[in-house]
């Protein structure tokens, strides 16, 4: 009575065998090529993530030193533009009494 419990629990599949194990490599395979194109995308993804920070990173220093001459241009520039000013100023004055025809 035993052995005939012991074949009932089994399941019983009308699918042969063969048709089993060529469904479930098949199954298999799917699944591990699905899993390889997700590294690989994952991998250039992580690529491309490292080559922008990079990029941003470098644009972020360059815009900062850009910057940093442009203040000091305009600082040089007003300098410039008081001492012409001043020149002006000074140039009418002895402007006026110089040389005239």
């Amino acid at each position: 009575m035993k052995a005939a419990s012991q074949d009932d629990d089994k399941a019983q599949y009308k699918t042969p065998r063969w048709v089993q194990d060529w469904f479930l490599r098949r199954s298999r395979d799917n699944w591990k090529k699905k899993y390889a194109e997700l590294k690989a995308d994952g991998k250039r993804l992580q690529n491309r993530v490292n080559d922008v920070s990079k990029s941003r990173e470098k644009w972020r220093g360059d815009s900062k030193e850009l910057e940093e001459r442009i203040r000091e241009l305009e600082s040089q520039n007003a300098a410039l533009q008081e001492k012409l000013e001043a020149l002006k100023k000074d140039g009418h004055r002895t402007g006026a009494g110089s040389v005239q025809r």
